[in-house]
Formats: C-alpha cells, structure tokens, sequence
C-alpha cells in the first residue's frame, strides 16, 4: 500500500488507538510528516472494550489503516485488576480486529516480548512457541490470537521495554533518581532488549507503506542487555556519579513473575540498544 500525496482526497486514513501513550506521542508526529489524515484517539473518547460505541463510530467514517496502541501495560498491576487487563488487551483487541475485518483495512498490533517465557537462551524468533509466565503477557498473547483468527490483513509487532519522549519510562526515572541519589540496585539476572519509541515508529511507517508483508515480526533494538547495564549506560552516557549495585530478581520480588531472558531475533532491524539509547539521551 503506497504512501498516498499530500492532498486531501488522497491522504492516507488512519486510526489510531493510545495515542497519548508514550508509543503514541512518538509516532503521531512521524504521521503527520508523511501527510497522513489521522485520528488520535484515547480510552476517554473511544473505548475499545465497548463494542457498540465502537460500531457506532466506525460507522461514520473510512480509513485505510488502524494502528492499535491501546492497551493496558502495567504488568504487576495486571496481576492485581486481571479482570481490566483481560478486557482491555484481549477484548479490546478482539473489538478493533473485528473492525478492521468489517472495514477490510490492516491492522497494526503492538504485542510484547512477555508473550515468550523466558526459559530461552538464544533470541526468539517469531515462529517460536508462546508461553507467558504473567498476566500481563497472556493478555497480549490472547489479543495476538484474536488477530490472527479474525483478520488476514494484520502486523503483529512484538516489541520489548520502550521509552522515549512523552511519557513514563525507565530511562527518564533513572535521570530523576540520579538527581537526588548517589546508589541504586537493581536486577542484573533479567536480560531483554530495551527500545527507543522513534526507532519503532520508524518500522511503523515503513509498512504503512508497505515495507512488509502481513504477518508478525519482532522489532526492537539489537543486542541485548540486563537492567543494571543498561542503568549504568544511562549514568555513563549523562556523567551522573550513581553507583549501580546488581542484584537478582529474587532480591526485588514483585507481584508479576518476569521472564528471565526476553530477548527477540529482530533481524538487526533497528540499531543497536547503546547506539539508540545514546542519541535518545543525548537530545535530552
């Protein structure tokens, strides 16, 4: 599907869903450079749980293209409202897949490294099989099999600990800790693949303009790396004096089990997790 002129009969139409999360504040703007019409919308004015509404609406307007964001993130908070988390990240899938089935227009889903269960020792690859350890990843495992069930025209895009502008992420609360606090712990024995949004978003519009046949991919930074590296990068690259004290996950127990090794064969499609990291912070 070619990128359509900037005119507005011919602008590409496109829904998207979360897009006041932190993927969302990224990817809106590189949406707009591309001269695409698009709707931005949140769980305040459209709630994908809701089927009607969500009929009612689609029923008044035509798109070429759903991106869908939404969904519900906070893995020990998963663990503890299961319920919401089920209704937003598989129903509210199930909800959008249908809606793009009727409309017959792709459908991009942004899914999780938590769909693997980490007992891996080599990066997934997206023909391996799934088996999440926590809520959170069952969620987002369920909306997965949604998608694939009810529409061919689909991108399943797994991904792995995203941060960037616009919103909550590790990296810009490891900058604030280091402003009052000289020490931190933190795990060393879960290894994953932290990515930068506008890398991703990069990979988004390049299948908007049909970059990439149907089907699920992994797209996240290369390499790979525990949480303690990657917190000491984050010091070293910002020459913040915070000495970072590895610890095991065992030492941190939290409500969600994690997996201990969420890395994903991304096909070196994205740069490295240091080079991304570094131009990230280095604009901040």
């Amino acid at each position: 599907m070619p990128l359509p002129k900037n005119n507005e009969r011919n602008r590409m139409k496109i829904l998207v869903t979360g897009a006041s999360g932190l993927l969302g504040q990224e990817l809106c703007p590189m949406l707009d450079s591309i001269g695409a019409q698009y709707w931005a919308t949140n769980s305040k004015i459209f709630d994908i749980t809701n089927a009607k509404m969500v009929n009612e609406i689609m029923d008044k307007v035509s798109l070429d293209f759903i991106i869908h964001l939404a969904a519900f993130t906070n893995v020990d908070q998963a663990e503890v409202n299961q319920e919401e988390a089920f209704r937003i990240n598989h129903i509210g899938t199930k909800n959008m897949a249908k809606i793009a089935k009727k409309l017959d227009v792709p459908i991009i889903y942004i899914s999780s490294a938590s769909v693997f269960d980490g007992e891996k020792l080599t990066p997934y690859k997206t023909t391996d099989a799934t088996n999440p350890i926590n809520v959170y990843g069952k969620s987002k495992l369920m909306g997965e099999e949604e998608i694939r069930k009810i529409t061919k025209k689909h991108y399943i895009i797994r991904t792995s600990s995203l941060y960037g502008k616009g919103g909550s992420n590790y990296v810009d609360a490891m900058l604030t800790y280091s402003m009052f606090n000289t020490s931190i712990s933190v795990v060393d024995d879960q290894i994953l693949c932290p990515t930068w949004t506008r890398d991703l978003s990069k990979e988004i519009i390049n299948i908007l303009s049909g970059g990439k046949e149907y089907g699920t991919y992994h797209i996240c930074s290369s390499g790979r790396t525990s949480w303690s590296e990657f917190t000491k990068k984050i010091f070293d690259i910002k020459r913040r004096s915070v000495f970072v004290q590895p610890i095991l996950k065992s030492d941190f127990p939290r409500p969600a089990k994690r997996p201990k090794f969420s890395v994903l064969d991304n096909g070196n499609i994205l740069p490295s997790w240091e080079e991304s990291l570094e131009k990230y912070l280095l604009q901040k």
